[in-house]
């Protein structure tokens, strides 16, 4: 008998690219014309499918060979990035072992967590193999992941290749924050903005991953992902609608909050993944808070296009503002985002955190950490 809930692949495993038609048909012109350019820049919000962009084009490109090699005299253009699955490119791109594949991202440290910068050792360790002949003697593709993560150092390198680029060499520069990036790298790539995705494709895709979601949660968790496939994914399976009306039910009553439901949604924040997936509770939850606040603040400007993700949730934002004043929600939700940095960089009690957020939600507290007791009243 199958699980239920099954799991997506990852990016490089991926065989489809839902809601992405007009950009795979932008890549695919693009190396049709003969004029490919040797780097690209796709950007856009987090978890929309550039990761998955990026691989499904580099196998297209790495399989190229391979085709001329099969089909010698075919003057036939490729119609499609999709390659077959199981092909050999297909297969070692998916395990990130192909050899003319370079891949560039932050990497975990002994303690697995994942480093904050890339730092110029990881350019390093590719760069001098670029001087030699690729495996097929055709192209190589390197993929830079979260590009705008790294640091002076490894920005420099990467310009450096990209101002000398090597023959039949492709560089794909995936980012969530350009603008974080050297303009000189950018003004080198043909840029590629990847929008949001329509919640029918995030819909099937979620059915197709946990077929047994409620239509009230699947609506809830269509809304709070706002167009990210990835967010939606991991929402659902960080039980992500329990956590949102949870958040709701505690925030409606302030400033004053059980310091009960506090602590009892503070452990379930902290368990160390949720229990069928290796989704982190704490940050999803943590987002949500803090999305919740943007959100109340963006429905008090009478912002368009703001939807309520439950019933009442903004209502609940507005009368929370009004409360407050819009100058002390800016300092609240900064404040919350400052005691996140802080608990990556020193690795804090993640429950004392969360009832710190939400004493500084209540009540602006500038305290280290919040001490009432899970009976009291704050």
């Amino acid at each position: 008998m199958k699980d239920k809930n099954q799991s997506l692949p990852r990016p490089s495993a991926s065989t489809e690219l839902l809601g992405h038609e007009k950009e795979e048909r932008e890549l695919l012109e693009a190396y049709n014309s003969g004029r490919m350019p040797h780097a690209w820049l796709f950007s856009g919000p987090p978890g929309i499918g550039k990761e998955t962009l990026a691989f499904r084009l580099a196998k297209f490109i790495l399989s190229q060979e391979e085709d001329k090699a099969h089909q010698p005299f075919s003057r036939d253009l490729p119609r499609s990035l999709a390659i077959d699955p199981n092909c050999q490119v297909a297969l070692q791109v998916s395990s990130e072992s192909h050899p003319d594949l370079k891949i560039l991202r932050c990497k975990s440290n002994a303690q697995g967590k994942t480093n904050s910068m890339i730092c110029i050792d990881s350019v390093r360790s590719f760069k001098s193999s670029l001087h030699l002949k690729s495996s097929s003697g055709g192209w190589r593709v390197i993929i830079i992941d979260q590009a705008e993560k790294m640091n002076i150092n490894a920005e420099n390198a990467i310009l450096k290749l990209l101002e000398e680029p090597p023959e039949k060499t492709l560089v794909i520069i995936i980012s969530t924050a350009p603008n974080a990036m050297l303009a000189t790298i950018k003004s080198r790539c043909r840029k590629l903005m990847l929008r949001p995705i329509n919640d029918k494709f995030i819909s099937r895709l979620i059915t197709k991953v946990h077929p047994y979601l409620s239509n009230n949660d699947m609506n809830m968790i269509l809304r709070s992902a706002e167009g990210s496939s990835g967010k939606a994914l991991a929402f659902v399976e960080a039980g992500g609608a329990t956590i949102y009306r949870n958040i709701i039910n505690v925030v409606a009553k302030m400033p004053k909050v059980s310091g009960e439901d506090v602590h009892a949604l503070a452990m379930n924040w902290c368990e160390k993944k949720s229990k069928n997936t290796n989704q982190d509770i704490f940050y999803i939850g943590i987002y949500m808070l803090l999305r919740w606040i943007e959100r109340a603040i963006l429905a008090v400007n009478q912002a368009p296009n703001i939807q309520e993700i439950i019933p009442g949730d903004l209502e609940t934002g507005r009368m929370y503002i009004s409360s407050i004043g819009l100058e002390s929600a800016f300092h609240r939700r900064d404040a919350i985002q400052r005691l996140i940095k802080l608990e990556n960089a020193l690795i804090l009690d993640r429950k004392q955190i969360v009832i710190e957020a939400f004493y500084i939600l209540a009540l602006g507290g500038k305290n280290k950490y919040s001490t009432f007791p899970p009976s009291a009243k704050i």
